[in-house]
């Protein structure tokens, strides 16, 4: 009994562990948008979690407890942070190349004042403050590869390149780290731009799947507890894969249908309905001592709400407009993995003892309450 006991501890732990890894927030996703001219001047465009940057954390290393200190402070230490993150951005901001360095020539940073002007928005939700910078910069005339570089805080940054002769590239990048080297061809001696080579359609997929990996592990809290809670009613394995595939494909579906404009659902709608998902199912779980099919149409449901809630942190962001496709079919199938992934660590965790006549009262009981309790104190933040 001593090790049921440790079992569940170690279960809980884990479950109370995401509570402090999860905002009540959505995450935004860093993107840039550059825009490189044939004589080597460019231009970037920068979105991301403002507050979070300031506070040199990442959307979703941060919670709101911080932001809303951040916030509703002295307008002094407000604006103290936001001059120092603008001095984080300018000097880990980098343009390398072939040929040396970039030089960036202005740089149009969020204010206290476009803050202020944020908070006393009832168009958005108070968290978190999406805020753009905007950048112009120069390469050096010799230049035929670049490279770029963004401050780590900024988290992942899904990079797009618009190049001289009307290619474009994309690509995910690590915090903190540098793009691949991107080819360019500058106007040179009267010489006429030529279109790059893009990146293999085989990198761009596996850089998605990367990142659909990390949508799930460690980043998206919710969705984690919405797959512990289908593990812990489902007995047979074959028909928890069928609930997590079924959840997959209506998130890749308004995921889908999201970026293309075709269906928009406001946060404040859908990231409470994201919450009260997962109370739902932990519920039922509490409820029932067994599903059936049913629960596949439920689950459909919810992952279509799921995809909507993703989908307006990404779709600004962006994934490429080259190989769309591709890439959203890479995405996916990385968010199938990480969560495959959190099922085969349950099942290591608590798995074995799965016919145990105690494993409902001992298991499924606490760990559904703690779910549900987690869930519940997502969807008051998110209305409030």
């Amino acid at each position: 009994m001593k090790k049921v006991r440790w079992l569940r501890l170690a279960l809980l732990l884990v479950l109370f562990c995401s509570i402090k890894l999860a905002g009540a927030h959505p995450a935004v996703f860093t993107s840039a948008q550059i825009y490189i001219q044939p004589d080597g001047r460019c231009q970037l465009f920068t979105r991301f979690d403002l507050l979070a940057f300031a506070l040199q954390k990442t959307s979703l290393e941060i919670g709101d407890p911080a932001m809303n200190e951040l916030l509703d402070g002295p307008p002094d230490t407000l604006a103290k942070k936001i001059d120092d993150a603008r001095a984080n951005f300018i000097g880990n901001l980098k343009l390398q190349t072939d040929h040396g360095a970039g030089s960036i020539s202005h740089l149009k940073f969020p204010t206290i004042k476009e803050v202020d002007e944020w908070k006393a928005s009832e168009e958005k939700p108070r968290l978190p403050v999406v805020a753009s910078v905007e950048a112009d910069g120069r390469l050096p005339e010799n230049a035929s590869q670049v490279r770029f570089q963004f401050p780590v805080s900024l988290g992942p940054v899904i990079l797009t390149v618009n190049l001289p002769g009307g290619g474009v590239y994309d690509e995910p990048i690590d915090p903190g780290a540098f793009s691949s080297a991107i080819a360019i061809h500058l106007l040179q001696s009267g010489s006429a731009p030529s279109q790059s080579k893009p990146e293999p359609a085989g990198n761009l997929w596996l850089r998605y799947i990367i990142l659909g990996i990390k949508h799930i592990i460690p980043e998206g809290t919710d969705h984690i507890c919405f797959v512990l809670g289908l593990f812990l009613l489902s007995t047979r394995l074959s028909f928890l894969l069928w609930q997590v595939t079924t959840f997959t494909l209506a998130h890749s579906i308004t995921l889908a249908l999201s970026l293309y404009g075709v269906v928009q659902l406001p946060a404040s709608i859908v990231e409470p309905g994201i919450a009260l998902s997962i109370v739902f199912i932990a519920v039922e779980n509490l409820l029932t001592t067994r599903v059936g099919y049913r629960r596949l149409f439920v689950v459909f449901g919810f992952g279509l709400i799921h995809g909507l809630g993703f989908a307006s942190a990404l779709k600004e962001t962006g994934l490429p407009k080259r190989d769309f496709l591709s890439a959203l079919l890479g995405f996916n199938l990385g968010v199938e993995f990480g969560q495959l992934a959190v099922i085969v660590a349950a099942f290591l965790l608590v798995g074995w003892f799965r016919g145990c006549p105690w494993y409902r009262r001992r298991i499924i009981i606490p760990a559904s309450l703690l779910i549900a309790l987690i869930a519940v104190c997502w969807f008051i933040q998110r209305i409030t």
